[in-house]
């Protein structure tokens, strides 16, 4: 059963900016340490961070209904399964309220933009 959704649209160029202004201090920020593995092997980082913060940003909107605080970027951890699917890692985020939820995520990029969506569903 879907008991929220949440999406985003990112501009790259912005991205892509704030990364040649502020470097590894934004990237810190957005991504957890799981992630920043997966970003260090990627050829194209912009459209990697670009990905990941349109998600984060759905994440937070879908999960909005169930968190009383606004959770940091990097506690966020979008992972890639085992099918290389995308997917919400839930440790520490918020313990017992979301610990039967499951997060489905989709990233896409088009030229200048990267979208995603995330949809909070009852049961692992």
């Amino acid at each position: 059963m879907t008991e929220s959704v949440g999406i985003d649209l990112v501009e790259t160029n912005r991205i892509r900016k704030i990364l040649k202004k502020h470097g590894a201090r934004f990237v810190n920020r957005i991504l957890g340490q799981r992630e920043l593995a997966a970003y260090a092997q990627k050829g194209d980082k912009v459209n990697f961070l670009a990905g990941r913060f349109a998600a984060k940003e759905a994440v937070i909107k879908s999960l909005g209904r169930f968190l009383t605080e606004r959770p940091a970027y990097s506690s966020l951890e979008i992972i890639n399964d085992e099918t290389g699917n995308p997917c919400l890692d839930f440790n520490g985020l918020a313990g017992e309220k979301l610990r039967h939820k499951k997060c489905l995520i989709s990233i896409s990029h088009e030229k200048h933009y990267a979208t995603a969506v995330a949809i909070i569903t009852a049961g692992k």
